[in-house]
């Protein structure tokens, strides 16, 4: 029977332990370092898409409002920058949104009136809603909601020539396009012709609202092709979301629009608020609304939303004032200040969620415009 050489015995119990302790401290420090990695990339790819949905959304309301008031909008003194609104009693025109979204938390949003005309209501260039948003924390309070108007420059309406006739509580406006066109309108660039009304892009829709000169706006119930070449009919009947097409009304209703020649141009009331999505009852979501129109979310995950005004009065300019002061109006803002515009990241970390928050002003060019070198003189 041979001996055996200890050289050729394997490992000790003893020197196992020791390998297996070594090897799993080595492990948990792998296992370490690539959990980190692992963290850092989440919260770096949080952060990035964070960012870039803050600077997306940040651009389109910035556009907005710096476009309020665009295309000599509105009226002069103290109305100016703003449309009259028909009032027939016991009804205001409110925001055309009550009915389909939260921006006031289900309820209705009457237009703002000239001060001691309670019965006057004008569609201003900038209308302030503090505190007419929703609640997200209840630490931080309601949000806010902004409306800003401007003349819409994409579709070339004011090239065609109206003609209106009011039935009972529908007024019907027939629109066509007269082989003069190019002397009486300039087209957006790039365009040729003057759109059909019916572009499926651009054209006419349910809920728009359509500025009659000076005299009267309505809230579009209906676009059809009329019976000529170019010919396009557009009705306007009583009973719309937001109480625009009222013909009882003693002042800016359509039924007293003269029966031809009638020049209009669709303007765009945009308002933008927060609501919570309906998937889940629970992201929080900044939203934009056109004229009446159904609301379009711009992000998710914004979670408070907050606007100051400077209003310029006669020469003084009073800055972030988060509501107007007494005895002025809409027409006297010239810029916007997001105050507070927080977004929080998708998804939570270890940590919590990830936050941004802009604060930025914008300044309403043509309204700004408007009150720093009035035609009239006047400042406001």
């Amino acid at each position: 029977m041979r001996n055996r050489n200890k050289k050729n015995r394997g490992f000790s119990l003893l020197e196992l332990m020791i390998s297996m302790a070594i090897g799993l401290i080595v492990l948990a420090g792998a296992v370490s370092l690539y959990s980190q990695a692992v963290k850092a990339s989440f919260l770096t790819s949080e952060k990035s898409e964070l960012q870039e949905d803050f600077r997306a959304a940040g651009n389109v309301m910035e556009r907005d409002i710096s476009l309020a008031g665009a295309g000599a909008m509105g009226q002069q003194g103290l109305a100016a920058g703003a449309v009259g609104l028909p009032a027939a009693t016991g009804q205001l025109p409110v925001y055309p949104c009550y009915t389909s979204c939260t921006l006031v938390n289900g309820t209705a949003a009457a237009y703002p009136t000239l001060t001691g005309s309670p019965t006057a209501p004008f569609l201003y260039s900038i209308i302030p809603g503090p505190n007419l948003g929703i609640t997200i924390n209840a630490a931080q309070g309601p949000t806010d909601i902004l409306t800003v108007s401007y003349t819409d420059a994409a579709l070339a309406l004011n090239c065609y020539q109206g003609t209106a006739v009011s039935s009972g509580g529908t007024t019907t406006v027939t629109f066509t396009l007269p082989a003069t066109w190019p002397s009486i309108c300039t087209l957006p660039p790039g365009l040729l012709v003057p759109q059909s009304l019916l572009d499926p892009v651009v054209g006419l829709k349910t809920g728009d609202l359509v500025m009659f000169g000076s005299l009267a706006i309505g809230s579009v119930t209906t676009v059809a092709a009329g019976g000529a070449p170019n010919t396009f009919v557009v009705t306007f009947t009583n009973g719309d979301p937001g109480h625009i097409n009222q013909p009882t009304a003693t002042s800016g209703s359509l039924k007293q629009l003269p029966a031809g020649n009638l020049t209009a141009t669709r303007l765009l009331m945009i308002t933008y608020y927060l609501d919570l999505s309906p998937m889940d009852g629970v992201t929080p979501r900044l939203m934009r609304i056109q004229n009446g129109r159904q609301p379009t979310p711009v992000a998710e995950n914004v979670a408070y939303l907050k606007f100051t005004y400077d209003v310029y009065n006669n020469g003084t300019v009073l800055s972030n004032q988060a509501s107007l002061p007494a005895a002025d109006n809409p027409s006297m803002i010239t810029k916007v200040n997001i105050a507070h515009m927080t977004m929080r990241s998708q998804l939570p970390g270890s940590a919590g969620y990830q936050g941004l928050d802009l604060q930025t002003s914008v300044s309403a060019r043509n309204v700004t415009f408007t009150q720093e070198y009035p035609i009239s003189g006047s400042a406001y």
